[in-house]
């Protein structure tokens, strides 16, 4: 247990400095740059791109190695890249940070929540993913506070204190964090390709969540921008992240136990549909009650689809290869979250409207997708065939 509690308390520090610092790197380019949404977007979608694209590769490396090397070095790079931003004064020195600040994501994500996997008993796996989004969206909520707090002050701030949070939190890591023990073999690369590859039931499953990953990170951008456009306030977006954090906090734990009756696919089918209503009213709000009733109705489509995913994850993945199944099922966030910020953007300033539709429509994708890997599943284990490679 002292494993998952180190973990745990990097996760509530890590989303204390991330939500403390992204939600406002767009407020920064926009308003102190003089820049455009879209290029905003951009430089999210390249973050975005560079930590979900190379997750695989970090996830392979973490099953090849040492899973607190890598979480400690992600750690400390993900903190020279929020510092890094706040050197930027052109559109090409943000990528570069941008792109620092995604390889230290790629390196602590997908170890970060294979460690949990392997440090956590199987029965309590489900719990234990629920707890952490519990946790983390504790740190949210003080995320909202801090970052309220540090819009008073020069972005340079910002920089410092999130980008020092990550630094501290990978020194921690790195000395008392316990060696994972699993009870097999380092795998090579090449076992560790060739097992992912072949377990198609999990390569379905991740093309799935595409559309997912598409809606969540319309919470980055578009929901604060458009926010800010229907209050007439750009500090709201603080605000946001606030309820946000309280809403999962509060209603996670129950809401997991309730949905345990339930098959897991059932639940993040049901999850994503709640999701893209909630994303539909968003867009259509013009005012105070509309907006807040489709943005908690998106909250919970949330919280009913990401943890479950983690624990669906992590229940297809032998635990010799949790770190590489964990790395490729980010590749989902990767294509999902890129065109979502790299494109959002830029239909947020032309097509407003369309932004929601499209977002609406993928989820709606995403959950037939799910169907239809839940129908296939079944149909195998009525015939006593393997699902994974149906």
């Amino acid at each position: 247990m002292k494993a998952i509690r180190l973990l745990l308390v990097n996760s509530f520090l890590m989303n204390v400095s991330f939500f403390a610092f992204i939600p406002f790197l767009t407020t920064y380019i926009t308003g102190n740059l003089q820049l455009s949404a879209g290029i905003a977007g951009v430089v999210l979608m390249v973050r975005q791109l560079t930590q979900q694209g190379t997750s695989f590769l970090s996830g392979m490396l973490g099953d090849r190695f040492d899973y607190r090397l890598l979480i400690t070095a992600g750690m400390i790079l993900r903190g020279a890249g929020f510092l890094s931003f706040s050197f930027c004064t052109s559109p090409m020195e943000l990528l570069v940070a941008a792109v620092i600040a995604g390889m230290g994501g790629s390196l602590f994500e997908p170890t970060s929540k294979a460690a949990m996997s392997v440090f956590s008993q199987p029965a309590k796996r489900g719990q234990i993913f629920a707890l952490d989004k519990i946790v983390r969206h504790s740190g949210i909520i003080c995320a909202g506070i801090l970052g309220g707090i540090l819009l008073e002050f020069e972005f340079f701030y910002s920089s410092i204190i999130c980008g020092g949070i990550f630094v501290v939190s990978g020194a921690i890591t790195f000395f008392i964090l316990p060696e994972e023990k699993v009870e097999v073999p380092k795998q090579s690369f090449k076992d560790s390709w060739d097992r992912v590859k072949s377990d198609r039931q999990f390569m379905y499953f991740t093309a799935a969540m595409i559309g997912f990953w598409f809606m969540f990170m319309q919470l980055y951008l578009t929901i604060p921008l458009h926010a800010a456009k229907v209050f007439n306030h750009s500090s709201l977006a603080s605000g946001l992240f606030i309820v946000y954090g309280i809403i999962i906090v509060f209603f996670q734990y129950p809401l997991q136990k309730f949905t345990k009756r339930y098959s897991r696919l059932s639940v993040m089918k049901a999850g994503m549909v709640i999701m893209a209503a909630g994303m539909l009213l968003i867009g259509m709000s013009d005012s105070f009650l509309i907006f807040w009733g489709g943005f908690c109705t998106y909250a919970v489509g949330i919280m009913l689809v990401e943890p479950t995913s983690y624990e669906y994850t992590s229940e297809l993945a032998p635990p010799q290869f949790s770190a590489s199944y964990f790395g490729f099922s980010l590749l989902a966030m990767a294509i999902g979250g890129g065109i979502s910020q790299g494109v959002g953007g830029w239909i947020f300033e032309h097509m407003p409207q369309m932004n929601w539709i499209i977002g609406t429509c993928a989820g709606v994708f995403s959950a037939f997708g799910i169907h239809w890997l839940q129908c296939m599943t079944t149909k195998h284990a009525e015939l006593g065939e393997s699902s994974h490679n149906f």
